[in-house]
């Protein structure tokens, strides 16, 4: 009688065992579950935000002493008033076997809305030169005779693939052709 107690508790031990073991185990999948379905969550909401929320561009009328740093090496545009950092964004900047040249420029005259080249079958909306009058720009990505930026060029943003000239998103481009004075210093390094 004894031994068949034994092996009564012992299994009822072992179901009870198991039966805490895989509770335990259940409640940790849907913990993690949870905690996945909220960093999906987050991370949606990041994508959408970035997708949606709208860049707030500096007005430059309120600012002095302005200049713009472009960064080679971090495709980045920053611009300055004085010392201090007004509105930083992604550029693309010239390819290895077209750089874009370094040194000192300023923001010139020659700025246009609109440019298209039939033999390239691709435009650029809001362009403003900053060497040589017209040779040397900011401009937006390439676009399409609509002015509808070319599929795949957004990706390309913030590599160096451009033919010497600093590119921009659209909407960088259209503030900085609307926006920049003539005359604004500007840095490639």
């Amino acid at each position: 009688m004894r031994k068949k107690f034994s092996k009564k508790v012992l299994i009822l031990l072992l179901t009870f065992a198991n039966l805490v073991v895989g509770y335990s185990l259940c409640r940790q999948l849907m913990v993690t579950h949870q905690e996945s379905e909220v960093r999906l969550d987050e991370y949606a909401f990041e994508k959408s935000m970035k997708k949606t929320q709208k860049k707030i561009y500096p007005d430059l009328s309120k600012y002095d002493h302005l200049s713009i740093l472009v960064s080679i090496s971090q495709q980045k545009m920053i611009v300055y008033s004085k010392n201090d950092v007004i509105f930083k964004t992604k550029v693309s900047t010239g390819a290895k076997d077209t750089p874009t040249p370094t040194g000192k420029f300023a923001i010139e005259a020659e700025r246009g809305d609109f440019s298209y080249d039939d033999s390239l079958n691709r435009g650029v909306c809001y362009w403003v030169s900053f060497k040589d009058h017209g040779a040397c720009q900011f401009q937006s990505l390439p676009t399409d005779w609509k002015g509808k930026v070319l599929k795949g060029e957004m990706k390309k943003l913030g590599r160096a693939c451009t033919d010497g000239n600093v590119r921009l998103s659209k909407e960088d481009a259209k503030w900085l052709f609307e926006h920049m004075p003539e005359g604004v210093i500007v840095s490639v390094h």
